[in-house]
């Protein structure tokens, strides 16, 4: 009887208690910095500045997940080198059809000290259905820099190796 008593206690604080899964609380401020950062390089990015490269780590994991026309998902990884080369084939293209991207629904997770997570809906230029994004950013002592991106995708053209 008395362990059943103890069990039952030991459920009922586990149960009270919050379990954070191996992540830090994040405060506030964090996250106001974190935002402020990833404002930032989205308007770096909306308006096709040059310095976007500064936002990213010097080799950052870039996945984009392409979602097929059969609703099948597959994910493709695009080396640093070939995504600067793309953003720069693509840059005149973006800039007359005034392409940008909105970022919905956003939330920020404490990783480690350091490391955080921003997820997001991504809404591409007149697109009304959202797609996951997700951003891995590491406070340097150079700022916050974009260690790993995750972007679902229609573009079917990932899928092509380069």
């Amino acid at each position: 009887m008395f362990k059943k008593f103890i069990l039952g206690l030991c459920f009922l604080v586990c149960s009270i208690i919050p379990v954070h899964a191996g992540t830090a609380p994040i405060s506030q401020a964090e996250i106001q910095e974190i935002d402020s950062f990833f404002n930032s390089y989205i308007n770096s990015a909306n308006n096709y500045e040059d310095d976007l490269m500064k936002y990213y780590s010097l080799n950052p994991n870039i996945k984009r997940i392409v979602i097929k026309p059969s609703g099948a998902k597959e994910a493709v990884v695009i080396p640093f080198e070939r995504y600067k080369t793309e953003l720069k084939k693509g840059k005149f293209a973006a800039k007359l059809v005034n392409y940008k991207n909105r970022y919905l629904n956003r939330k920020y997770q404490k990783l480690s000290e350091n490391k955080f997570k921003i997820k997001a809906q991504r809404y591409p230029m007149k697109d009304t259905e959202g797609l996951n994004a997700e951003f891995i950013v590491l406070r340097t002592t150079n700022g916050f820099k974009i260690t790993d991106e995750s972007l679902e995708t229609k573009v079917q053209k990932f899928l092509e190796a380069e």
